[in-house]
């Protein structure tokens, strides 16, 4: 009989990690977190300016909503335990560069009713698009299915049948970029809407199923944002005997050759310490762990072709402004609000025409009595912010106060006086990013579902290395915190079905 591991060895705190170390905990082994940061999160991340939270992560939480198949999921590995959830009735509201403002409304409904009023030229594409995303209203995809090549007849059979009401729309939109929508609108205008809508190399079924979903009211935003939840999850993982070493790297996973080929043993940490495991998971960045801990040599075709040629998450400029008082005429919405530049910034090889602003206005804990934070989100070049922190310090601060000026100037324009009210500002860059989790590229949500590349399902262990798996946002495109918890589960399915003993979970009382 193969003997049962003891001992697992996670590489990286972020949603992922923490959520393998609580299946591995729930199915009786013992395991312990690595991560390189001195606090657990990953990105799912906030920090704290002079009393104002500047949250790196969530704007919606999907599948939060009792009843919805993320829920459970949430449930097991703690995050959701606790947490005050508030919906907002628009989505994104985008200011046009000829001075027309379209709101993005969650109901679907009144969408459809604001997008053709904007543009009659377009109701048939709006009609189309809207439609498809109303035969999704109620509908939900299943989140519990174990990893492909553990599927019964009966589980494909399942989970076939939850996915039928999303394949017409599927096929339709799977294989066209936001790009490629946007270029069939007759109206400019419409046409950098849906640009700013979402990141536009991205296959617009994810659009249609966030549509519906918006619609549904199944994701809301949790108050308080990311920390707690990523807190809810660290205690639920030490509730389980978990044990959580932040503040430190690993430089390497340990493999031995042996009759029936390699497997990882083990990890060796940055100050040269080497523990031995029967089992390492990486939920740690999918670069750094196939081609500096392992030395790229269990690659495979999967993993090198997107490597190669796979789209991430863009990389951002991250700025936190906290000001006195709020945003006149601002109302919540999802995503905030997407504003032109008066001139683009140029800022390496990225020259950006627009930003998303993100208003806190809907969540009063982020900010003082009387006082509102937001955030500013613009994609930026990772190579020239990591080159400019490398080589040039003085340069690199230099570059991200004439960011910040450039933002404020912006605001100030569009919110007359708003500069002065400034109490609070905060640049994070992608060399940040880089710094505090490894991310290559600086991306903020790893691979991005392109038509391409539209699959959420990769493979969770490496050709030739047997005890190795990984989970995360590396091995399943389309970014978010749902993937996180869906892989790390899989992943110990698969542990066990190794180990040959029942995958089990539970949910904390109260």
């Amino acid at each position: 009989m193969t003997r049962r591991p003891k001992s697992v060895a996670i590489i990286g705190a972020g949603i992922a990690g923490l959520s393998a170390g609580c299946y591995a905990q729930m199915n009786g082994y013992s395991s312990r977190i690595y991560e390189m940061h001195t606090v657990p999160g990953g990105l799912m991340t906030a920090w704290d300016r002079r009393g104002f939270t500047i949250d790196y992560c969530i704007h919606w939480l999907f599948g939060s909503r009792p009843g919805s198949a993320m829920y459970p999921l949430w449930e097991e590995v703690g995050l959701i335990q606790g947490l005050e959830l508030v919906y907002v009735d628009r989505f994104l509201t985008v200011e046009c560069t000829d001075g027309r403002t379209v709101t993005f409304w969650c109901d679907l409904d009144r969408l459809e009713k604001e997008l053709c009023s904007f543009s009659p030229a377009d109701a048939d594409l709006i009609k189309e698009m809207v439609g498809d995303a109303r035969r999704l209203l109620g509908k939900d995809m299943p989140m519990d299915l174990p990893p492909r090549e553990m599927m019964s007849l009966r589980q494909s059979a399942k989970a076939a049948a939850a996915m039928f009401p999303f394949m017409r729309p599927y096929r339709k939109w799977s294989k066209v970029s936001g790009t490629e929508v946007a270029a069939r609108f007759k109206d400019p205008a419409l046409a950098e809407v849906f640009r700013a809508l979402w990141p536009p190399e991205m296959n617009f079924f994810f659009m249609i199923v966030n549509m519906a979903r918006m619609s549904a009211r199944s994701d809301g935003y949790p108050l308080g944002g990311s920390l707690p939840m990523a807190r809810n999850v660290e205690r639920r993982y030490l509730d389980l005997g978990g044990e959580l070493r932040c503040g430190t790297r690993v430089e390497k996973v340990l493999v031995e050759s042996g009759p029936d080929g390699d497997r990882a043993v083990g990890v060796r940490l940055a100050d040269g310490t080497e523990e031995r495991t029967d089992v390492v998971v990486s939920a740690a960045d999918g670069y750094a762990t196939i081609f500096d801990m392992l030395d790229g040599r269990y690659v495979g075709e999967t993993f090198r072709k997107l490597f190669d040629a796979g789209t991430t998450f863009p990389a951002l400029l991250f700025l936190g402004i906290g000001i006195e008082g709020t945003l006149d005429g601002y109302e919540p919405a999802v995503s905030g609000i997407s504003l032109p530049f008066t001139e683009p910034l140029v800022a390496g090889s990225a020259t950006k025409d627009r930003m998303t602003l993100h208003p806190y206005t809907h969540d009063p804990r982020m900010a003082p009595d009387g006082k509102t934070v937001m955030t500013a989100m613009i994609e930026a070049d990772p190579d020239y912010w990591c080159g400019l922190r490398e080589g040039d310090r003085g340069r690199y601060r230099a570059e991200k106060q004439r960011v910040a000026d450039v933002v404020v100037a912006e605001l100030d324009r569009r919110w007359p006086g708003l500069a002065e009210r400034v109490e609070m500002l905060d640049v994070a860059t992608p060399a940040t990013t880089v710094r505090y989790t490894g991310n290559w590229k600086g991306s903020f949500e790893g691979w991005l579902a392109t038509p391409e590349y539209s699959s959420g399902e990769l493979p969770k262990t490496l050709p030739g290395l047997a005890g190795f798996y990984m989970a995360g946002q590396w091995v399943a495109p389309g970014g978010g915190l749902p993937p996180g918890v869906m892989t790390a589960r899989q992943v110990q399915q698969l542990i066990c079905k190794a180990d040959g003993v029942e995958f089990r979970t539970s949910v904390p009382e109260g």
